[in-house]
Parts: structure tokens; sequence; C-alpha cells
């Protein structure tokens, strides 16, 4: 893992648990592959017994105009319902960045 994908996981985990993923519970782990274009996540969600993890097998960044969008290419969970969900409204979809996430996203690229 290179300098910058550590910092990377390590913004983005206080980033996303302060704001998107807040009512839901709380991103514990993340490992980023910005040269391959993998995520690894681990999260406790509220109402789970069990931690739930997320595997990204493929991510595409696009900017236009004044936004960026994050496409995911392929995405496995550890819960078969979460993983038909996330491929039937995430994958091949354009997901808007948050405008307070866009300073980071040159170290993706």
């Amino acid at each position: 893992m290179g300098a910058k994908d550590w910092l990377i996981e390590k913004t983005a985990v206080a980033m996303l648990n302060q704001s998107l993923l807040k009512p839901y519970g709380t991103l514990k782990a993340l490992k980023l592959d910005s040269k391959q274009r993998t995520i690894d996540a681990e999260l406790e969600l509220i109402g789970e017994s069990q931690s739930v993890r997320i595997q990204v097998s493929g991510y595409e960044l696009i900017e236009e105009a004044e936004a960026t969008y994050l496409v995911l290419k392929g995405i496995t969970t550890s819960r078969e319902w979460l993983t038909t969900l996330a491929r039937d409204f995430a994958v091949d979809r354009r997901l808007k960045v948050p405008e307070a996430a866009r300073s980071y996203l040159p170290m993706l690229i």
C-alpha cells in the first residue's frame, strides 16, 4: 500500500463516519488500492449483530462540469441480500460524490 492510499483510508473513514454513514452505522476498516481500483471495507451497521464486509472490484471516477461521479464496476458483500441490492442499485450507476470529498479525488485517479 502506498502512502497516498493510507492517507485516503484514514481521511475517508473519519469523513464518512461523520457524514454519509452516520445514520446507518460506522465504517471500521477501509483498504484502498488506487492502482488496482479496488476497495475493501468493514462496517458495523445499526441493527446488525455482525460486521458487514464490502468489496468493490473496480471503480471509475468521472468529472463533468462542476460535479464528480463514482461508478462502481463490481461489488460483493458478506450479506447475499446486500450484494443483490448493491448490484441492482449501485453497480454501473453514476453516484454523485459529495462536494466535501471532491478535493481528495485527485489522489484516487
